[in-house]
């Protein structure tokens, strides 16, 4: 019986921890759905720029390529940093998203492929 009591207990105990885990993402945060489509352009950009686009930081191209992204996310790179920074302490989640990053990445990849096979 006393067994019993304290599997009981520490049942209660470790899904009580579990939900005390969930965080709370503020509302001034982007979700992590919209986060992932944002962090896959970024790297979009970030790739194209390495594969021949000047990478200094004074060149406007490369300043507009990044503010096409803002644009088209309704964000500044202010909130995308603010973002970044909020989902870097909270690595769990953070890794979460990276997963679909790479995922969405290997998907279009795949896509292109697969248009370049058909020509």
């Amino acid at each position: 019986m006393k067994w019993l009591l304290v599997a009981f207990i520490l049942c209660v105990f470790s899904v009580s921890c579990s939900h005390g885990n969930k965080i709370k993402i503020p509302k001034d945060i982007l979700s992590q759905d919209t986060m992932v489509e944002v962090m896959t352009d970024v790297h979009l950009m970030q790739a194209a720029q390495r594969m021949g686009v000047n990478m200094d930081t004074t060149d406007t191209a490369t300043l507009m390529s990044f503010q096409y992204v803002w644009k088209k996310h309704h964000i500044t790179e202010t909130d995308y940093k603010r973002n970044l920074d909020f989902y870097t302490h909270n690595p769990n989640i953070l890794d979460s998203i990276y997963e679909k990053v790479l995922d969405t990445l290997s998907k279009q990849r795949a896509e292109l492929l697969g248009k370049k096979e058909n020509k």
